[in-house]
Parts: structure tokens; C-alpha cells; sequence
């Protein structure tokens, strides 16, 4: 079993940079400015169908008594669903007007970070980085808009959650520390984002003027859900640091479940 064309070598011709975080950690405004730099394919929408991809990926990995006859072998299985990806994402790069670099957002990836690598071993990683209070209060917001009811149990999952992808990141940038930038939320206020950037990535270079501007979305603020960030389409100097909006016993049990994992990732930014 073959895919018709392999586009593998389509590689050569561009940088491919991966943008995530953990939820309500800034993933949309960092997206946003490096897809501000001229060598960077316009701002697009979340790459769910890419996730998505990669997510079957994984199914089918871990599904031997279907996919090793199917395939011919779990080698097999990898390389023709490994290429199958891989071709995807070079057809994104001739759909996006075949920028120098092509970089793709998605908060989805935290939890295929290993696989992403597999499969991309030359991708960079930017993985956005912001304090658990701060987090947990974007999501409170969130969550107040869908009509949910703010409990203390909501507050403990919620920085489990958390918690978690810091300790994704922190493993998975141990073991790739060449290729994983982690970038504060904290650097688009106080100005440090743009040399950061360029510092980890030398073809990026931030625009905050080209913010948003996209030939591929009409209206980037069109389509709004409960999830869609107050920030967006707004230019960086519009926009001021969302306060945290938590209780003490809220805040004392975020610092409690994700304060020890965030501290960890802060010791390596």
C-alpha cells in the first residue's frame, strides 16, 4: 500500500515551526505575530484537521490486531500514515503560498508532542507558557459564558490540567532542547517577544503592524464562541494583561496542583 506521490522532499524548501501551549496560555497572540513576519505563511485558523491526522496516527499505532495485517506490519502502518501526514502538510505549504516558513497552531498538539517529533523530526516548537492563576481565571471566563457553574472541584481540574502540560513540557523539552522555544505570555507586555523569537527561529522577525492581516481569513473576528479571546484582532498595543479573577481558596488550590510543575518549567525558560 503506497501513496501515490511523496512529497518528502517539499522539506527543503521551508522551516516548519508548530505553535501550542496549554489552553488559555497566549497559543492564539504568539500564532498571531509570527505569522506577522513576511516569511511566515498569513494568520489561519487552528490546524484541527492536522491534530486530527495525527490523532488516528496514534489509533492506529496502537491498534495492532487491525492494522498490522491491514498494512503488512506496524512498520508499514508508520511509514504509509507517516507520509500521508507528512504529504498533508506539504500541500498546506502550496495551498498558504509557499512561504519560507510554514508554521501551524494548535493546542491539541500538547498531548501528541512525541508523535509530532516522529514525524517531523526537523519541526520547531514554540510552546507558549503562563501562570496556572492566570490560566484558570481565562478559563473561569470561559466557562461563565457556557453557563457553567464555577465549583471547587472545576478549580482542581482544571489545574490538574495544567499541571500536566507542564510537565510535558518540561520533558519534551529536555529531550529536543535544540528545537523547542518556550515563550512566556508574559514577553508581548513587557516587549521581549519579537528578539526572542528570532533568537530561537533567525526567519521570524514579528511585525506587530502585519498583526492578524490574512488573504486566507476574511475576518479573523467573525466567528465568535465562548472560547474566542477578547484580544483578538486587536493589535498588541490595544490591549492590556487580563487581571486573575480568583478567590484566595481558588488561587491556594491552583498553587497547591500546578504551582510546583509551573515553578519546574520556569527554572528552564
Amino acid at each position: 500500500m503506497i501513496i501515490t506521490q511523496d512529497t518528502s522532499h517539499f522539506f527543503e524548501n521551508y522551516e516548519l515551526v508548530f505553535v501550542t501551549g496549554h489552553p488559555r496560555s497566549g497559543t492564539t497572540i504568539s500564532y498571531a505575530m509570527i505569522c506577522s513576519s513576511d516569511t511566515v505563511n498569513d494568520f489561519i485558523p487552528e490546524s484541527s484537521f492536522l491534530t486530527g491526522l495525527v490523532s488516528n496516527f496514534v489509533a492506529g499505532y496502537n491498534n495492532d490486531v487491525h492494522n498490522n495485517e491491514f498494512f503488512g506490519g506496524k512498520q508499514a502502518f508508520v511509514d504509509y500514515a507517516g507520509k500521508q501526514i507528512r504529504n498533508f502538510v506539504n500541500d498546506c505549504w502550496i495551498r498558504f503560498s509557499s512561504p519560507k516558513v510554514l508554521a501551524f497552531k494548535d493546542p491539541i498538539m500538547m498531548s501528541q508532542l512525541d508523535v509530532f517529533r516522529v514525524i517531523f523530526p526537523r519541526a520547531k516548537f514554540v510552546i507558549m507558557v503562563r501562570d496556572p492563576k492566570e490560566v484558570v481565571s481565562s478559563f473561569y471566563s470561559v466557562k461563565r459564558k457556557e453557563g457553567v457553574e464555577i465549583t471547587l472541584q472545576l478549580t482542581e481540574v482544571l489545574a490538574r490540567n495544567a499541571a500536566m502540560d507542564y510537565a510535558r513540557t518540561i520533558a519534551f523539552k529536555n529531550k529536543n532542547p535544540d528545537n523547542i522555544l518556550l515563550l512566556h505570555y508574559d514577553s508581548f507586555f513587557d516587549g521581549s517577544y519579537g528578539e526572542t523569537i528570532t533568537a530561537a527561529i533567525p526567519a521570524i522577525r514579528c511585525n506587530p503592524e502585519k498583526t492578524w492581516e490574512s488573504k486566507f481569513v476574511d475576518d479573523v473576528q467573525k466567528k465568535k464562541t465562548a472560547w474566542v479571546t477578547d484580544k483578538l484582532g486587536k493589535k498588541l498595543d490595544e490591549v492590556e494583561k487580563t487581571k486573575v479573577n480568583l478567590s484566595i481558596e481558588q488561587g491556594e488550590i491552583v498553587d497547591r496542583i500546578a504551582g510546583p510543575e509551573y515553578q519546574k518549567v520556569m527554572q528552564i525558560l
